[in-house]
């Protein structure tokens, strides 16, 4: 595995380790998005139609607001264009990664072909620097499944000159599988 690899994933758990510790802490993460003196930040969910408004007011860094409002809308473009050029998705549950606005873009199509109904929904999001960390109720309805699903998913965004260089995506898998009553061994079927 090639260094920079090794460097972003370490950068990625320590963020996710830092999220946890400031949640034990009960300690808020100060930046030029989000304004530390707010109480309320961590724990109100931020749904689809709020997402703008709260990163107006401050809640929600910027960038995390056009991701989600890019993810739950219907144009793939609209997520890829968030993104630096060479731009890096990771999903490490599935595990997937799209290089270069044009996979990514092709990687938010297939997600809406296989989960209509999918929805995110922000419950916090911090900005330290040149890293995000947002953390969502990722949700829906796999292909076959018996029930939806609602599972934690951490997103850790990399940036550089205010587009997302990295972006890598941290759910549990076998938990969606099973609140879907699937297969641990379930796999996606074949997209045209």
């Amino acid at each position: 595995m090639p260094t920079s690899h090794i460097r972003r994933s370490t950068a990625a758990v320590l963020a996710v380790a830092a999220v946890a510790t400031t949640a034990l802490v009960g300690q808020a993460v100060a930046s030029e998005d989000r304004p530390a003196t707010d109480p309320t930040a961590a724990t109100a969910p931020v749904p689809a139609a709020a997402a703008d408004a709260a990163a107006r007011s401050g809640r929600v860094p910027r960038i995390a607001a056009a991701w989600h409002s890019a993810w739950t809308g219907d144009d793939p473009n609209a997520l890829a264009d968030l993104f630096t050029k060479n731009g890096t998705l990771v999903d490490l549950s599935v595990p997937y990664t799209s290089e270069g606005r044009e996979e990514i873009a092709e990687f938010k199509a297939i997600t809406e072909r296989l989960i209509p109904d999918a929805d995110l929904e922000i419950t916090d999001a911090f900005r330290s620097g040149d890293r995000v960390l947002i953390r969502t109720d990722y949700s829906g309805t796999l292909p076959g499944a018996t029930t939806s699903f609602k599972v934690q998913m951490a997103t850790v965004l990399e940036l550089r000159h205010g587009k997302i260089a990295v972006n890598t995506d941290y759910y549990d898998r076998a938990t969606m599988l099973r609140q879907s009553g699937l297969p641990a061994d379930w796999r996606p079927p074949a997209q045209p």
